[in-house]
C-alpha cells in the first residue's frame, strides 16, 4: 500500500484556531502551526497490527469556504484496514459548525 493519505474538504466548519484546539481535545499534538494551515501528530505503537495503533500525522488548512483536512499514517504501511478514512469522518464530523 505505502503512504496511505485521506483527504476530505470540510464546507462548513469551525475556523482553524478553534480546530486547533479540538484536535487537542482528540489526542493529536500540535507539531507545526503556520497562519493558513497547521499539522497535528497523534503518537501510535512501534509495531502495530491495526490501523487505529499507527502513528497519525493530520493537516489542516484553510479553504475558501471551510477547511481541508488531510490525515495519513505517519508510517510506511503494507495493508489499508479502513480505520483511517472512519478516523477521517470522525474528525471531519468534530470540525463542522
Amino acid at each position: 500500500m505505502g503512504w496511505i493519505a485521506v483527504e476530505r474538504r470540510i464546507g462548513l466548519s469551525v475556523p482553524l484556531e478553534q480546530a486547533k484546539g479540538i484536535m487537542k481535545k482528540a489526542g493529536f499534538s500540535e507539531h507545526i502551526a503556520n497562519p493558513g494551515n497547521a499539522i497535528f501528530r497523534r503518537a501510535g505503537k512501534r509495531l502495530a497490527v491495526k490501523g487505529e495503533d499507527f502513528s497519525i500525522e493530520v493537516s489542516l488548512a484553510k479553504a475558501e469556504a471551510g477547511l481541508f483536512l488531510q490525515a495519513r499514517y505517519d508510517t510506511f504501511v503494507l495493508f489499508d484496514t479502513a480505520d483511517l478514512e472512519k478516523l477521517a469522518d470522525d474528525l471531519v464530523e468534530k470540525l463542522r459548525v
